[in-house]
């Protein structure tokens, strides 16, 4: 009997793992580069989550109090902004203002007391201004640590009075 040999086996296996190989190279090309998607795009709603947070609770702020009740002042030689309130007789006032890197909120009875790292740390931030212009429009400006600038512009709501019966 005569039996055939095939040569073929050589060029087959080396075709192979030819493919196998490149299909492991494809694989970790596209495994590198949806890691660096993913950190692309966990650091940018870091920093989206910032910016969200404090605009938020700036406008919730500005907007559960009067005019009246708000103002910009100098907190221990820097811009914040004040909300005053009363409870039982007593005035209170609320500073929200930039130090060591975020929005702080410090809640007193004592204005005169200056410590700004008492405050509380509302969220981290990049650079923080806050300016009142003559019409009583509150111009915030926020960064959040990626240093792009974003504008607020908040109006109070004037004091409105029910008129009793």
């Amino acid at each position: 009997m005569l039996r055939l040999r095939s040569s073929s086996k050589k060029p087959d296996s080396f075709f192979l793992i030819s493919v196998f190989f490149l299909f492991i190279v494809t694989a970790g090309l596209l495994v590198l580069l949806g890691a660096g998607q993913y950190r692309d795009t966990v650091n940018t709603m870091g920093t989206d989550q910032e910016i969200r947070t404090a605009s938020s609770y700036l406008d919730q702020k500005v907007h559960q109090h009067n005019s009246e009740d708000i103002s910009v002042t100098d907190f221990c030689g820097q811009d914040a902004l004040s909300v005053s309130e009363t409870f039982d007789g007593k005035k209170y006032t609320t500073y929200i203002y930039y130090y060591d890197g975020s929005l702080r909120e410090l809640f007193t009875d004592r204005p005169t007391d200056c410590s700004p790292s008492a405050g509380q740390v509302i969220t981290e931030l990049g650079d923080f201004s806050i300016h009142e212009k003559p019409d009583g429009l509150l111009e915030i400006s926020l960064s959040g640590s990626d240093h792009i600038m974003h504008t607020l512009y908040l109006y109070p709501q004037p004091l409105t009075r029910k008129e009793e019966p």
